[in-house]
C-alpha cells in the first residue's frame, strides 16, 4: 500500500481557472479543479458563468452537448435552460417555469475576470467569498504589458508550492542561489506580505535588488522586482485535487521597457520558470511533514503554516 503523501484538504479562496482568451463567446467548457467538476460558458453579453455539471432535472452532464442560448446554458437532454445562478429560465415543452424552479436548482460558481485571467471562488461548504479578489496597481493603470507566462501540472498539494517561497535554505541547495533571501514579512488577516533586499546574480555579477511579495489567500501572489529589473510576477497555484496543483505564472513589465532593461526582465522571468522546474521533481516525490524538524535558517515555516491553516474549512494538523 502506497502511503498518502499529504493529509491536507483543499483550501478555500479565489483561484485562477484559466486565461480569458481560452473561453470564446458561445462555448461551453468542463473544468476539473478542487476535486470536482463544473461547467463554464461565455454568454452573448461577454460575461462568464459557471454551474455544477449535472442538470437537476434528470442528471445530464451540461458540459457534454450543452449549448449557450443567449446568456444561458441549455441542457442537451430536454433543452431546459439555466442562468449563471442555476435558476431555470426556460422549459420548451412547458407553458411556464413552475415557481419552485424560479430559484437556484444547482450551484452557481462565482466567476470574475481580471487582467486576462479567469478566477473562481471555491469553498467546500459553498460559503460566499470572505475577501475580495486581489489586484495589482501596476496592471490596473494599463501601463504594463505581459511578456511571458507558463503553466505546469504538478503532483503536489497546493500548500507545498507557496510554502516553498519561505523555505529559505532550499534556495542555496536546489537553485544554487549565492545570497538566499531573508525577507521581513507581516501577516494581516488573509494577507501575507514580505520584502527582501538581496543580491541578484547577473552576467555583470551580483546586483542589489528588492523583491516585494503580496499574497492574498492561498491562490494569489504578486511578486514585484526592483533594481536589476522592473518586473511583476503573478503566481497562481490552483488545486486540481488533494495531490495535484495547476501552477500558472504570468510576467509583466512596464510598457516601453526596451533594450537591456527588457532583456534583464526576461532573464529574471526565465530563471523563475527554470527554478519551478528544478523544484518539481522534489515536490512530486516528497511527503508533507506535519511536525518538521527545523533549525535556524529554515525560514518561518511554522508561522506560514499557522496563517495558511485558516484557509481550511476543517481543522488540520499543519
Amino acid at each position: 500500500m502506497v502511503e498518502a503523501r499529504s493529509h491536507l484538504p483543499i483550501p478555500f479562496g479565489w483561484f485562477a481557472i484559466g486565461i480569458s482568451d481560452d473561453f470564446a463567446s458561445g462555448t461551453v467548457h468542463t473544468l476539473n479543479y478542487f476535486d470536482t467538476q463544473f461547467v463554464l460558458w461565455r454568454g452573448e453579453d461577454g460575461a462568464l458563468r459557471a454551474l455544477d455539471p449535472y442538470c437537476p432535472h434528470l442528471g445530464a452532464h451540461l458540459g457534454h452537448g450543452g449549448e449557450v442560448v443567449g446568456n444561458d446554458l441549455q441542457c442537451p437532454f430536454h433543452h431546459w435552460t439555466f442562468d449563471g445562478l442555476g435558476i431555470v429560465t426556460g422549459i420548451p415543452y412547458s407553458p411556464s417555469v413552475p415557481p419552485l424552479l424560479k430559484r437556484a436548482c444547482g450551484r452557481g460558481w462565482r466567476v470574475e475576470e481580471q487582467h486576462g485571467v479567469v478566477y473562481t471562488w471555491f469553498h467546500p461548504d459553498k460559503a460566499p467569498p470572505l475577501w475580495d479578489l486581489a489586484t495589482a496597481e501596476e496592471l490596473d493603470g494599463g501601463d504594463w504589458e505581459r511578456i511571458d507566462g507558463r503553466s505546469w501540472r504538478i503532483g503536489v498539494h497546493v500548500q507545498e508550492i507557496t510554502e516553498n517561497g519561505i523555505d529559505y535554505a532550499h534556495f542555496r541547495a536546489v537553485h544554487g542561489t549565492k545570497s538566499p533571501p531573508e525577507p521581513t514579512w507581516e501577516i494581516k488577516g488573509y494577507q501575507r506580505n514580505s520584502r527582501v533586499t538581496t543580491k541578484m546574480e547577473t552576467p555583470r555579477g551580483l546586483v542589489d535588488g528588492t523583491i516585494v511579495v503580496r499574497n492574498t489567500g492561498p491562490g494569489q501572489s504578486y511578486i514585484r522586482f526592483h533594481g536589476i529589473s522592473e518586473l511583476l510576477v503573478i503566481n497562481l497555484p490552483t488545486p486540481i485535487d488533494r495531490g495535484a496543483t495547476l501552477l500558472r505564472e504570468e510576467f509583466y513589465v512596464p510598457k516601453g521597457l526596451d533594450g537591456s532593461p527588457r532583456r534583464a526582465a526576461l532573464g529574471v522571468a526565465r530563471n523563475i520558470m527554470f527554478q519551478v522546474e528544478q523544484d518539481m521533481p522534489i515536490w512530486e516525490n516528497k511527503r508533507f511533514e506535519p511536525r518538521p524538524i527545523l533549525v535556524r535558517g529554515d525560514g518561518p515555516i511554522l508561522d506560514y503554516r499557522k496563517q495558511y491553516a485558516q484557509y481550511y474549512a476543517e481543522p488540520v494538523d499543519a
